[in-house]
Order: C-alpha cells, then structure tokens, then sequence
C-alpha cells in the first residue's frame, strides 16, 4: 500500500514503474518485494532516498500514508513491596542491533538495523552506564501502564509456581521473585509482632486481646486476612532460563543465585544454548533433568505455570515439552495408553490449566 502510493507520486517513470512491480501481486515483484523490502527493512525513509522523484510528496500525503508506531510494552522487574516508600520501578529490555542478511546480487544487503525503541532507550542508559557516577544524571521518559489481569502472581502463597521465561522473558519473573520475598518477610514479621504479644505480660499481668489497639483490624481485634496470609505455607518456585551464552547473556545471574540461597527459587533450571557442542534450550531441560519434578508439580501440587518470551518458536517448544512430560506419566500410570492417546490426555491437562488461569502466558513475535 505504502509503495503503490510512491509509485502515484514519483515523477521519473522508471521509479514509478519499479515500485508498481515492487507493490504488485506478479510472483516476480512479491519475490523481489520479499529480497529488497522485507528481508533489507525497507522503511519510508529508505524509499525517499532511493526513489528521489518521490521526494516531493507532501507531508499531509506522507503521514496519511505510513502506519502509527506501534507501542512497546516491557514487563516491570521490581516489586512496589520492596522497600517502603520506594516508588522506583525498573524493566529490562535487549538492544535489538542486527545486519540484514547478504542476498546475491543485491549491493543494497547488509544494513545495520535497531530497534526503534530500545535503540532509543539505550542512547538515554549510556551516560549512567559510561559515567563513574551518575549523581545529577536524569532523563524523562514518557510511559503508560497497561495492567494485566491474567498475568500475575496467585492471591494464595502456597501454589507452587514453575516459570519460564528465557532472554528478557525473565524480566517479569525478577518482579515476582522479589514481591515473593517481600510476602514471606511480611509473613515472618506478622508472627514475630504475634509471638510477642501472646502468653504472660513481663510486668505481672496477663495482657487481653481487646487491650491491644492495632489499625485495620475487626472489632475482636483480629484481621483475618492478615492472620491468613501469615499461617500460609510456601508454596515451592521453580525457575527456568536460557541464553545463549553463560558469560555473557545470563541476565539477572547474581539475583537468581541470591533468590536461591534465600530459598525463594526451590529450583534453578538454566541453558545455554551457545556455550556446547549441543544446543541447550529451557524445553530440552524440561523433558531432562526436570522431567519427574515437572510431573509432580503439575499433577500432584496442582501448580501454577508462566511462560514468558518469544512466542514464535519458544512457547510452542515449552508447551510441547510440558504435554510431552505430562503424557509419558500418563503411560506410566496407564499401561494399555498408547503414547497419542497419552498426549491427547495430557493436551486436555494443560488445556484445563489455562482455562483456569494455571497456564499463563504472555508472549511476543
């Protein structure tokens, strides 16, 4: 559409004619489309200067024309539980910086391209990043918050999590990790002021709850949602990631670890698919090493499960992993199943798992 339009406007009549054949349904012009436009990241810009006759569009007629940007969304990493009065919140994001692919034939091959968003975030993060110190440094960034409802953590502690989130797609799981930690510091905290004030008053006599004036509490003195939450067990939380490489890629690596030693990760599943000879992805160590406590998870402490991150070749892979998993225990435990009968069963599993919000995934292509 774009091109037909520069086409209507360009005044040499070989430019007119190549971006009719490049906006063409003819097998010729969508292959040569696919080569030059698609594949190189042809943008309107591009064509102003490769086509100069169509420079003397006019503004109106070219911002009619070009579609909106799109806005980009990034997950929050941080939890507003953290720290009291701590109103800062963080996101992570991959600089998207690539060279288009080298076509035979073609001198206009290997472009340079960056993400319209990150390319621009990274130009503000630069000074913080090169400076010793970057007290003083400030730069305002216009964002909007777009609220989820599906894609969050349980109301009820003791629902153990699994979450998969490889490359950035872990940005979210930091936020839930440390809003975890946050609850159960809470917790303790709610049975320690318990602790304190129960039995024989040091002074000689017995302290009654009705003499024990706390806010947010009943008429009896009592919060029941607080008391709950406190008596609540944990439920465990497993973590997969993958990158490409160890040294490099493993965002959050010291969080990770330190949510681990903290207990807050029961378990730490990573891979790296650029550090073998093998490639190694979050789905090859779902059908591995995590196979059996997958299973138990799923089936037996009906768990919750999030997936994060690419959705086009990830998330089908994960799922696929999990059904897999999930349908090999179903064999074990029916002798006379056949493996397609077993995965029927286990698609139905999982299928009944995000229709009650125990599967949730929240992907990007």
């Amino acid at each position: 559409r774009v091109l037909m339009f520069f086409s209507s406007v360009a005044s040499d009549s070989e430019e007119e004619a190549a971006l009719r054949l490049l906006s063409s349904k003819f097998a010729a012009g969508e292959d040569i489309f696919n080569k030059f436009v698609d594949e190189q990241r042809i943008s309107a810009v591009d064509i102003l200067r490769l086509f100069p006759s169509c420079q003397n569009v006019s503004l109106t007629g070219l911002l009619g024309t070009l579609p909106s940007i799109a806005p980009r969304y990034y997950s929050v990493t941080s939890s507003p539980l953290t720290k009291e009065g701590d109103s800062s919140l963080t996101v992570a994001f991959s600089v998207v910086d690539y060279l288009t692919p080298s076509t035979a034939g073609l001198v206009f091959g290997r472009r340079r391209i960056g993400g319209i968003a990150t390319r621009y975030l990274e130009c503000i993060c630069s000074p913080f990043l090169s400076q010793s110190s970057s007290s003083g440094t400030s730069h305002k960034v216009s964002i909007f918050p777009k609220p989820t409802s599906d894609f969050q953590l349980p109301a009820n502690l003791s629902t153990p999590l699994i979450l998969i989130g490889p490359g950035t797609g872990v940005a979210p799981f930091m936020g839930f990790l440390a809003h975890r930690q946050s609850q159960i510091a809470s917790n303790e905290t709610t049975r320690a002021a318990k602790a304190s004030v129960e039995g024989t008053w040091r002074g000689g006599y017995d302290l009654e709850e009705d003499e024990m004036p706390v806010s947010n509490r009943d008429g009896r003195g009592l919060n029941p949602a607080l008391d709950f939450t406190s008596n609540q067990v944990i439920g465990d939380i497993d973590l997969f990631f993958g990158c490409r490489h160890k040294h490099h890629d493993w965002l959050y690596e010291e969080e990770m670890m330190r949510f681990k030693e903290d207990g807050i990760i029961k378990n730490l599943q990573v891979a790296f698919s650029r550090d073998g000879k093998d490639r190694l992805y979050v789905q090859n160590k779902i059908t591995g090493d995590a196979a059996e406590r997958i299973r138990t998870m799923v089936l037996d402490k009906k768990c919750a499960i999030y997936v994060c991150g690419d959705g086009n070749a990830m998330a089908k892979d994960v799922q696929d992993a999990i059904i897999e998993v999930l349908a090999q225990a179903e064999k074990i435990a029916d002798d006379s199943s056949n493996l397609d009968d077993a995965k029927i069963k286990a698609t139905a599993i999982l299928e009944q798992m995000k229709a009650s919000n125990k599967f949730v995934l929240d992907i990007w292509s």
